[in-house]
């Protein structure tokens, strides 16, 4: 038997984008384990990245183009398949234009290869697509309004950190590879703040926990600016050289008082105290920020309010400072034929993401009538589900390319297998958080003859005869993608397949303080948001329950062991909400039963459990679980956020009985 150990990288939608490597014995992998040489993930791998192994060769596996024929799937070849959908979307353009083809696709997959679904529709003609967020988009257009555009600290700064604040985010469950940099931290004597409405795996190492009410971020980020203010512990050299619109801020953060900021968030003032003095006098700090207090209705004000605090302390664009979110470093200098095909692009319609069955349901110049669907499962992750279901319902043609029958699949006519990145040359970059490009080597051949979606596409294309598709190979589509990077920073492309890239001399952005914003100042006051409709400088908005009866407040964070819905596939059990006992005997509850939880968008049946480190009136169900065990967002409402349109998930009342 011949074995090989082969390299590549995990393409979740994560922050770490670990290097992996796979033991490969006569072209069937065995093992895979972490790439010890990695410079950030060291070796070191989840459950998740494992779990790579068990997809490839799982029994469940799709292997075959699917066609619904009479209610049942039946196995058809790939030539029938691309028939079929080079027909249809044929008849549809010709018919109805273009626009009324909607293309759905999110993250499921982060690596290059898979990015030629955007180039096939730009090419189609254009199709419907999508603005804002499922995920991070308050957040990522709040920064871009603040700073101009988005970059955070290399992790080794953080041993330049006196204090740290982890804000609303669990690196401990969700980003391992940030837990090396904190311990290091903390053992030279940074002292952590972790603030967050449940006390996560990260209080472990966490110097001190602060619990605040949900959606109060921002309040609680004005108090404590308020309190800096009055107690002149601002950085005046930073604020009157590089900040704009201080006096229009500092205006409306006076009625922030110490017992209103109590009153709002439930943090006791002299917590509030002490952390301002810590942030703004034991410095330099720096801030994390985390995806969950961006997804209310005020989630782009709350990520607004928080980063005025590195302003106001002249914690930007010093070492050991920062308030890091995401990472849009790689993908600067990402460009090639994805990017062109925009030109090709004659007919274009968008929707918000959150309403896409809104969207569905009211459009009829032209109607959708072919939904295609890459990357994503939208029957699990988009929200109000049970409205989506029915609006995906009235679509006449629907195309899914996935690895398994998922929820979203099982509504389709046709569902077209999909490689795994063990099967595939590709190269992958995350914007959140790591800050390399990593290549990933093919490990082994696709199973059954799975064709991926860079040739199915190129195939596709061919059969319709769209004019000017890039009809290239693989490594020429990369080479064209990475032209920018390699000429920027002087490297070759051999260079990249064979070397953990990044980028020297970004560890500490906005040092030269220059900012990416019309006035290159840091602007408190944007004429840039003004411009959006929103409020010129960060303002709160209080969460409003608008829905009577429904006394609970049900919070969907990620978990550890599965990205989105991708790890839930082989889950049999029933979702569990986690309530703490403060709520199970408001709510006459028993532990030992079965609990309905209820919205007024749908109802669940759960386990559940009772854990302490629940805020009051919350209650915590993790995302991603399949519908045949209880989907979270068949409760969550389609509320878009204040700025960038992110779905406002969180703010979902429910109640519980028995």
């Amino acid at each position: 038997m011949t074995e090989k150990k082969v390299k590549f990288a995990c393409p979740l939608d994560c922050f770490d984008v670990c290097s992996i490597i796979a033991t490969v014995k006569d072209d069937r992998i065995t093992k895979i384990e972490g790439d010890k040489d990695h410079p950030l993930t060291g070796g070191f791998i989840c459950q998740k990245g494992r779990k790579h192994l068990e997809r490839i060769y799982h029994p469940d596996r799709i292997l075959n183009p699917k066609k619904k024929y009479k209610g049942k799937w039946i196995d058809i070849g790939y030539k029938d398949a691309i028939d079929e959908i080079a027909n249809r979307l044929t008849e549809i353009k010709d018919k109805y234009g273009s626009e009324a083809v909607l293309h759905y696709y999110d993250s499921g997959y982060g690596g290059l290869s898979k990015t030629v679904d955007k180039m096939f529709f730009n090419y189609y003609g254009g199709a419907t697509t999508h603005t804002g967020s499922l995920c991070w988009g308050a957040g990522i257009a709040a920064q871009k309004i603040d700073f101009g555009s988005n970059r955070s600290h290399a992790s080794e700064d953080l041993l330049n950190s006196k204090t740290i604040i982890i804000w609303g985010r669990n690196p401990a469950d969700t980003n391992i590879h940030l837990m090396k940099y904190l311990n290091k931290a903390k053992k030279k004597g940074a002292y952590i703040y972790l603030i967050d409405p449940i006390r996560t795996n990260t209080a472990r190492i966490a110097s001190e926990y602060i619990q605040t009410k949900p959606s109060t971020d921002g309040a609680l980020a004005f108090g404590i600016a308020n309190y800096i203010i009055n107690e002149d512990l601002i950085d005046r050299e930073f604020v009157e050289g590089y900040v704009k619109g201080f006096e229009e801020y500092k205006h409306y953060v006076k009625q922030f008082t110490l017992d209103y900021t109590e009153e709002i968030t439930g943090v006791d003032k002299e917590k509030i105290k002490k952390l301002a003095h810590d942030y703004a006098e034991n410095k330099p700090s720096s801030i994390i920020i985390g995806y969950g207090l961006q997804r209310y209705k005020n989630g782009g004000n709350n990520i607004r309010s928080i980063d005025a605090l590195g302003a106001l302390t002249g914690n930007i664009g010093i070492a050991g400072g920062g308030v890091n979110y995401s990472n849009k470093l790689i993908g600067e200098y990402i460009d090639g034929e994805v990017k062109k095909s925009d030109k090709f692009v004659k007919n274009r319609r968008t929707y918000s993401k959150t309403k896409l069955a809104d969207f569905v349901i009211a459009n009829n110049d032209p109607p959708v009538k072919c939904l295609f669907i890459t990357k994503s499962n939208p029957l699990v992750q988009s929200p109000n589900i049970g409205k989506t279901i029915e609006a995906i319902k009235k679509v006449d043609f629907k195309v899914v390319i996935d690895m398994f029958m998922t929820d979203t699949a099982k509504y389709a006519d046709l569902v077209l297998p999909t490689t795994s990145i063990l099967e595939e040359e590709d190269f992958v970059y995350s914007s959140m958080y790591s800050p390399f490009l990593n290549y990933s080597n093919r490990a082994a051949e696709p199973l059954n003859g799975i064709i991926g979606e860079y040739e199915l596409f190129r195939k596709l294309a061919s059969r319709m005869q769209i004019q000017g598709y890039p009809d290239i190979e693989r490594e020429e589509f990369f080479k064209r993608a990475l032209k920018p990077l390699m000429d920027t920073f002087d490297v070759s492309y051999e260079y990249l397949k064979n070397n953990y890239f990044t980028i020297n001399d970004r560890d500490i952005p906005w040092k030269d303080k220059k900012f990416n914003t019309p006035s290159g100042k840091y602007e408190l006051y944007s004429e840039t948001a003004y411009e959006q409709g929103v409020s010129p400088i960060p303002i709160y908005i209080p969460s409003e329950r608008d829905e009577k009866g429904y006394n609970l407040r049900l919070i969907t964070p990620h978990f550890k062991n599965s990205l989105h819905s991708q790890h839930y596939a082989f889950e049999e059990g029933i979702a569990t909400a986690y309530v703490n006992c403060a709520t199970l005997k408001e709510n006459n509850l028993e532990i030992d039963k079965l609990v309905k939880i209820k919205s007024k968008y749908g109802e669940l049946e759960v386990k559940l459990e009772v854990n302490e480190d629940i805020g009051d009136g919350i209650v915590m169900i993790y995302e991603g679980w399949w519908h045949r065990s209880g989907s979270v967002n068949f409760l969550t409402p389609d509320y878009i956020s204040d700025i960038g349109e992110q779905t406002a998930y969180y703010d979902c009342f429910c109640k519980l009985y028995q």
